[in-house]
């Protein structure tokens, strides 16, 4: 069991730093599209000469914003994922009521994304007239991902509660 469970801490840690440091990634991008759209207030035409789908300086601010909005998406739910993993490398278990939280946490998060994706992909089609393949369309595989992650948070939940009473017998 406790090589079980060296490996689980061990791999927890990775799954941590890896998440931090595409957080960092995600953070540096979504700073160079505000230096992006900082630039294309003061000279739009930098923009709008280089990317055809663009015609007013609105169409950069919505542009930036949607892509904004799905990155922040992407580093909240990679931040749950860090507390998850480091939760449980710091509990030495996986079964506590903060690792079933930060389950449902990223279920609900996932979500979000599964519904919010679409309407940005809806928006992005009318505004820009990019057809559909060039957009984020629904996606019943995130739907799937979402509810695998809240089945998860229940297993996590009973886990937690055989925890607590096996404890509780020592």
């Amino acid at each position: 069991m406790g090589s079980d469970l060296d490996k689980l801490n061990t791999i927890s840690w990775w799954v941590g730093v890896i998440a931090k440091i595409a957080m960092v990634l995600f953070v540096c991008a979504i700073a160079a599209i505000c230096v992006l759209m900082v630039v294309a207030a003061f000279n739009p035409d930098l923009l709008l000469d280089n990317i055809p789908e663009l015609n007013t300086k609105g169409e950069i601010v919505l542009l930036g914003a949607m892509i904004i909005t799905v990155v922040a998406f992407v580093i909240v739910i990679l931040y749950y994922v860090n507390h998850l993993f480091m939760g449980i490398r710091k509990n030495n278990t996986p079964f506590t009521d903060e690792s079933v939280k930060d389950l449902k946490t990223i279920a609900i998060l996932v979500l979000v994304c599964a519904i919010v994706a679409p309407i940005l992909s809806g928006v992005a089609e009318y505004v820009f007239d990019v057809g559909a393949e060039g957009a984020i369309s629904f996606s019943p595989l995130t739907l799937f991902v979402a509810f695998v992650f809240y089945v998860l948070s229940l297993v996590f939940s009973y886990g937690a509660a055989l925890q607590k009473e096996s404890d509780e017998t020592l």
